[in-house]
């Protein structure tokens, strides 16, 4: 993890919803950190998150895209009055964009939506 990375994790106070997330362009070492970074974000905001996408290039993965899981539509073949606890996708957009610059072998976020 570089210093500046270092420095957004240590800016995240996890007690508070002060943590501010909205860079494009913020680079980790590893994609686990980056995933780390957003699953704690969006637990700040409320939301958990699941990988919609992942772009492989041979066994390297190349980018992810995580979305909250509340993403997209679906229409239950059960009847919501049926249903004791129904859940339904909202049509969320939040989510995240991260792919390796293969140059210097870092990942960077490239697209960021935060409206949950």
């Amino acid at each position: 993890m570089n210093e500046s990375t270092s420095n957004q994790l240590n800016e995240c106070d996890y007690s508070s919803k002060t943590h501010q997330f909205d860079e494009v362009g913020m680079i980790f070492e590893t994609l686990e950190e980056a995933v780390k970074f957003y699953k704690h974000y969006s637990k700040l905001a409320g939301f958990s998150t699941k990988i919609k996408n992942t772009t492989r290039d041979g066994d390297k993965i190349k980018n992810k895209l995580i979305v909250c899981t509340r993403e997209g539509r679906w229409k239950s073949k059960i009847s919501p009055t049926l249903k004791t606890n129904p859940s339904a996708g909202l049509n969320c957009l939040a989510r995240i964009y991260v792919h390796i610059m293969k140059d210097v072998s870092v990942w960077t976020i490239s697209k960021v939506i935060l409206n949950h």
